[in-house]
């Protein structure tokens, strides 16, 4: 049966998780007056707690390795979280059950999750990152290389921004088939700024300084993906539109003709496909 998947997202602002008292001393910070505090209930979101918030959504989606077994996905399903996104692939009648035990596993939680979500598709779009299970292929959105277009050159960011610019960066790497061995001055600067930054050292709107190699490969970088034909309509997409060949990649490794050297060829493990989201991370949240 052809594979098909549903995506979910849960609304990190409406949910907020209780902290037992005897654990509410890890969880203090400094208002603005200088007051210390004492949290009774952890907000959710990208700065606050990433990683906690990325535990609870595991949790609600029934991953495997997270939920108890009684409330985990069967075997079948593949899940990919992220953070408070969740990508549950499998048959399209599968997908759907367990996307309908994942609404009532939030339900059940006082969790509230998107309206506007994919159910049961063959085409969609997950963290940037369009799939096409009719032509077995995956490509960069345009809505992901239209942002790529409109951020600023790395040397005017700010460390915040060169975060986001950087994790957009190596998801596209990812979908052209780049090798990251070519991108090691980049990714070693910016982790190093990244590492000042949970240190205290700089501040998010500091500016990054990052040395001219990585800056110069970072216009490399932003050429390649600006050179892709992208639609400006502002009209919707067609669902049934296949992808352009320079920007996408197959799900079965096979390789295709890109104006820009790849190797195209999905990572394996014990004989079957990996998942592209299989390595992401997100990164330690900052308390004060």
């Amino acid at each position: 049966m052809a594979e098909a998947a549903s995506c979910l997202d849960l609304k990190a602002s409406f949910f907020q998780a209780p902290l037992p008292r005897e654990t509410r001393h890890l969880f203090r910070c400094r208002v603005e007056d200088g007051t210390l505090v004492e949290l009774t209930r952890l907000p959710m979101g990208y700065k606050a707690s990433p990683e906690i918030l990325q535990i609870i959504t595991s949790a609600i989606a029934g991953v495997t390795t997270v939920a108890h077994r009684l409330w985990a996905a069967p075997p079948l399903v593949r899940i990919d979280v992220w953070i408070d996104n969740i990508h549950i692939a499998v048959s399209k009648s599968d997908a759907t059950l367990w996307e309908a035990q994942v609404l009532r596993n939030a339900d059940g939680r006082r969790a509230t999750m998107e309206e506007d979500r994919e159910s049961g598709a063959t085409q969609y779009t997950f963290l940037g990152v369009q799939s096409d299970h009719t032509h077995r292929a995956v490509f960069l959105s345009e809505k992901f290389v239209r942002s790529v277009r409109a951020m600023s050159a790395l040397k005017y960011l700010t460390i915040a921004e060169m975060e986001a610019m950087a994790s957009r960066f190596l998801n596209a790497a990812a979908i052209l088939g780049m090798r990251l061995c070519g991108c090691y001055s980049f990714i070693k600067a910016v982790r190093r700024r990244l590492s000042a930054l949970n240190r205290g050292i700089v501040q998010e709107t500091s500016p990054t300084n990052l040395p001219p190699s990585a800056v110069g490969l970072d216009e490399r970088l932003r050429h390649i993906i600006e050179d892709i034909t992208v639609s400006e309509s502002s009209s919707p997409p067609k669902r049934h539109r296949p992808p352009s060949s320079r920007t996408h990649r197959s799900m079965d490794g096979e390789p295709f003709s890109f104006q820009t050297p790849a190797t195209l060829k999905l990572s394996e493990e014990n004989g079957k496909r990996g998942s592209l989201f299989a390595s992401c991370r997100p990164r330690h949240a900052r308390y004060a």
